[in-house]
């Protein structure tokens, strides 16, 4: 092999080198930067209001500290509440709802539709804008 064939080997050797180096971070970049998409942080105003879902028969109510659980019930179709309420405090860490009763679970909002998911179940409610006794007239009609 004359020199001018290894000066040329090189150049290609550094320049493929190069390109494999540059390719290596741009992957290494864009792994880290999706892991930080995944989890989207939910504030109190978003969640604050009553939701329902007819999927199981909830109504939750948020606070600012704390969330009411009522069970609505349909007889003769109609609906109704219950009159046995659970409240509980909870507090969030990014998309995750933390209760003090021992409540895990991984929330969601979109518009007006908030997704629950403790990881066996998921539950999806609306937003409703008003009591839930308003709710069950709304129901109702």
């Amino acid at each position: 092999m004359n020199s001018g064939n290894i000066i040329l080997m090189k150049k290609y050797f550094f320049y493929m080198m190069a390109i494999l180096m540059i390719a290596m971070v741009n992957v290494s970049f864009t792994a880290c930067s999706s892991d930080d998409d995944n989890e989207a942080t939910i504030s109190k105003s978003e969640l604050i209001g009553t939701w329902y879902t007819l999927e199981d028969d909830w109504v939750l109510v948020f606070t600012e500290t704390s969330v009411t659980q009522y069970e609505i019930w349909k007889f003769s179709g109609k609906y109704s509440l219950n009159s046995y309420t659970v409240t509980t405090k909870y507090s969030l860490s990014g998309n995750k709802i933390i209760g003090e009763d021992g409540l895990n679970a991984t929330i969601s909002i979109n518009g007006n539709t908030l997704r629950v998911s403790n990881g066996e179940e998921s539950l999806t409610y609306t937003k409703f804008n008003g009591t839930p006794q308003q709710l069950m007239n709304y129901l109702n009609n």
